[in-house]
């Protein structure tokens, strides 16, 4: 090989090494993100990164763009013929990829802010309401019917709902646990919670604090429903905790709400809804049952290893 031939593979090895270590510093901590969305969302998204950071578009951007793209899927929905199940698919999925863009383009220009962990948040919340309705809307119109299911397919939108956010706490539960217990990154939901109880504490007779307390009323709800199955802080051995956990933090993943996701936009692609019900109200709850007794065993024996 010539000196020209050298100098040019120097160059590409010396790109890609770049590159990959851009990719790297874009990501969030292995644990904070479920096996779909590292394997298949980010690597996608890392394009767009790349196509964005040299612009003045800002994370904040990036998430109103998703919220924008996330609801005309929902429009696309609530259509209810074949054509639109799929462009809503393909919306719904392009809507994920600049859910992780925002966030990527954050940690690499480190110009993430509170505000901004918010509108991503808020982002996910508005896309998800969006798209349920529009499903409830299309299904209204008696276009699309439901295999083996003899009354109204709204029915069975609702408790796929419902279905969805109970898994997505639990996995959110599990995840924090295992970042505190495991790998002591962040604190725990108890830990979490008594910090903002003492905020609330601190700022409910100030005026002009709303919004605050609005927020901060709405996470303490919400990390109760998480904490439902303990009584106190559980304290546990590190390493054993990490050791024993390191494999079923994962197996939560798959009940995850991108897991759920995925699974419509291929029910939504194929014009066979049927196939998301199944999963979410069938399969999913069925392995949740079978991933918490196993959990629950593992906890009970870790509580008997000196911490």
């Amino acid at each position: 090989m010539d000196k020209a031939g050298k100098d040019t593979k120097r160059a590409i090895k010396e790109f890609n090494r770049k590159v990959f270590k851009e990719y790297k510093q874009s990501l969030k901590h292995m644990v904070f993100d479920e096996t779909l969305t590292l394997y298949i969302l980010r690597p996608i998204a890392f394009i767009f990164v790349k196509l964005f950071y040299p612009t003045n578009i800002t994370p904040n951007q990036v998430s109103m763009m998703s919220i924008i793209v996330g609801m005309l899927s929902g429009y696309f929905f609530s259509r209810g013929d074949v054509t639109s199940y799929i462009i809503a698919g393909i919306l719904y999925f392009f809507c994920l990829v600049l859910d992780c863009v925002d966030g990527m383009i954050a940690r690499l220009k480190k110009n993430g802010t509170p505000v901004g962990r918010i509108v991503d948040g808020f982002a996910d919340y508005v896309v998800g309401v969006s798209v349920y309705i529009g499903l409830a809307i299309g299904f209204s119109k008696g276009i699309v019917s439901i295999e083996f299911w003899p009354y109204h397919p709204t029915i069975l939108l609702l408790i796929a709902a419902a279905s969805h956010i109970f898994h997505a706490m639990i996995v959110d539960y599990y995840r924090v646990e295992f970042m505190s217990h495991g790998l002591g990154k962040v604190t725990s939901v108890w830990d979490e919670r008594k910090i903002f109880t003492e905020e609330m504490d601190r700022i409910k007779h100030m005026p002009g604090k709303w919004l605050d307390k609005i927020l901060i009323a709405v996470y303490l709800g919400y990390s109760h429903l998480q904490i439902f199955q303990l009584n106190e802080k559980e304290k546990y051995n590190r390493r054993a905790y990490y050791k024993s956990n390191k494999f079923m933090i994962l197996l939560w993943f798959w009940i995850g709400p991108t897991a759920h996701v995925f699974v419509l936009i291929i029910a939504a692609i194929l014009f066979r809804p049927i196939i998301y019900f199944i999963f979410t109200i069938g399969v999913a709850n069925i392995y949740m049952i079978i991933l918490w007794i196993i959990q629950v065993k593992i906890n009970q024996r870790l509580r008997k290893i000196p911490v």
